[in-house]
């Protein structure tokens, strides 16, 4: 079995660098060619029976045949590359989803399984789904390419002729907007982040017990996810005595964050890792098999694109904190952010921190006739934080012991709390969100205005345009073709 998955992931290894270089990415084959096989149909009808005085004077007198049949012959010619690379293509993906199956495998004899996680059945229907769309492409490309290979062995002014250049020509239409359905969402098991694009996140808690820790794991996939835990089981292992693990851990993941902004180099990454993890853990985490320092990258990326608002929060907090800005609000630190451009949906993200000794309760008002829920009220009981971690002064972005720009952010983050609201626009345009902190008797603690542009993802739009575009016309094609063959028939008959 060893033998078997290690030749597994060789092969797969092997197409999907082809894949990437040639086909889907790259040079982008699985899209030039049929464009280029359309392109010298339509001209093969355009000169059905009629060459240009060029090629009748001078070519055809040597090559035997008119200039329709041999753009028809050079679109057959290129309807068979393009078969081929659908083939190479669709085989890259069975040999993804075999290896899927065998870490699925694998990871239930470890006593993890991933099968019960959310996500596991829509990414394991996905690379299903994408195998039929495969399947159903190839076969009416390689009709269309038979039909065109007839079709060039056939009088071009005939009646026959006419009816094959369209019937093939729709064909082509038809399995080309199929293979555009599967390009939104590109998947592999070469790479470690190789499922995340093809994973849906769940729907996120309200509020956020470890920033960090829930925002990186929301955009993991079933498998990535369930050797996160072996990660964090690991990293605990390692840690110094006398530590929280809670806290320990967000810190480790805020130290990595910063390296991945480039605030901090891998010297001091090795310094501030120190102060959680022993030595010999410091070498084991940095140089981990599969969390290594291209995969926190992707996730950082991905995470950052899906959520730019909590970033957006998080650099500010970090700013106000180095600098050493006041408090606005006595006792009270308080902000909130949301996308500049939504989309399918946004993400409202606050963060309030009590740092009196004092509890306090707070009432969190979310208003806006742009998106729905138009209302929104959340009561939180804010227990009382460190002064400390808080300070006028300057904060350095390393030293020692917990007295840095990472020790207290790691602080606030786990004594403040932070609410996760998704709302759902309902109009396009310009809109807006009132965002109000009050007490419990109704008075205004902090009140925020947020304005905020609504337009669909025109790279979604546009390929979801283009794939419909091409079912209607090429639906249209081969029903006109199919009309045309049986009215040719009945007239004959």
């Amino acid at each position: 079995m060893v033998l078997d998955i290690t030749s597994l992931r060789f092969k797969e290894e092997k197409f999907y660098h082809i894949d990437r270089q040639f086909l889907t990415d790259g040079v982008r084959l699985v899209l030039l060619l049929p464009i280029f096989s359309l392109l010298f149909l339509f001209c093969a009808w355009a000169y059905n029976g009629v060459s240009p005085k060029w090629w009748l004077n001078n070519i055809e007198p040597s090559v035997g045949f008119d200039f329709s049949t041999c753009m028809t012959i050079l679109s057959t010619t290129i309807l068979l590359g393009f078969c081929s690379g659908l083939l190479i293509h669709r085989h890259r993906v069975k040999l993804t989803r075999l290896v899927f199956k065998h870490e699925v495998n694998a990871a239930a004899e470890s006593h993890r399984p991933v099968t019960s996680m959310h996500g596991y059945s829509s990414v394991a229907g996905l690379i299903s789904q994408t195998m039929s769309s495969h399947n159903t492409s190839i076969w009416l490309a390689t009709i269309a390419t038979v039909i065109s290979a007839i079709v060039a062995y056939l009088d071009s002014d005939s009646e026959l002729g006419h009816i094959g250049i369209l019937a093939s020509s729709s064909l082509v239409m038809i399995s080309f907007a199929q293979h555009l359905t599967t390009r939104n969402k590109k998947f592999n098991m070469v790479t470690k982040d190789g499922l995340l694009s093809a994973y849906v996140p769940p729907m996120h808690p309200s509020t956020l017990k470890q920033a960090f820790n829930d925002m990186l794991r929301t955009q993991m996939d079933p498998l990535l996810r369930s050797r996160f835990e072996d990660f964090l089981t690991e990293l605990e292992s390692n840690m110094l005595d006398g530590l929280q693990f809670d806290y320990a851990q967000e810190k480790f993941l805020m130290i990595i964050h910063r390296r991945y902004k480039g605030s901090i180099d891998r010297n001091t990454t090795s310094i501030e890792l120190g102060e959680i993890l022993t030595q010999e853990g410091i070498k084991r985490i940095l140089e981990h098999e599969i969390f290594d320092e291209t995969l926190w990258d992707s996730l950082f990326d991905r995470s950052i694109s899906e959520n730019p608002a909590f970033y957006r929060l998080i650099d500010r907090l970090e700013q106000d904190l180095s600098v050493g800005n006041k408090i606005d609000t006595d006792g009270l630190l308080f902000d909130v952010d949301l996308e500049n451009v939504v989309t399918d949906n946004a993400n409202l993200f606050c963060y309030f921190h009590n740092i009196t000794d004092e509890l306090k309760h707070v009432v969190l008002r979310v208003n806006s006739p742009d998106f729905r829920p138009h209302e929104l009220s959340m009561r939180y009981e804010l227990a009382p934080g460190e002064k400390n971690l808080w300070s006028e002064n300057e904060v350095p972005i390393s030293a020692d012991g917990d007295e840095d720009l990472i020790g207290k952010m790691s602080g606030l983050l786990r004594d403040g709390t932070i609410s996760w609201q998704t709302i759902l626009p309902e109009k396009r345009g310009e809109a807006s969100v009132s965002v109000r902190l009050e007490n419990t008797s109704g008075d205004l603690l902090v009140g925020r205005q947020i304005n905020v542009m609504v337009r669909p993802d025109f790279s979604n739009w546009f390929r979801t345009t283009s794939s419909l575009t091409f079912y209607a016309v090429g639906g249209i094609g081969l029903i006109s073709s199919i009309f045309l063959q049986v009215m040719s028939v009945l007239s004959n008959a």
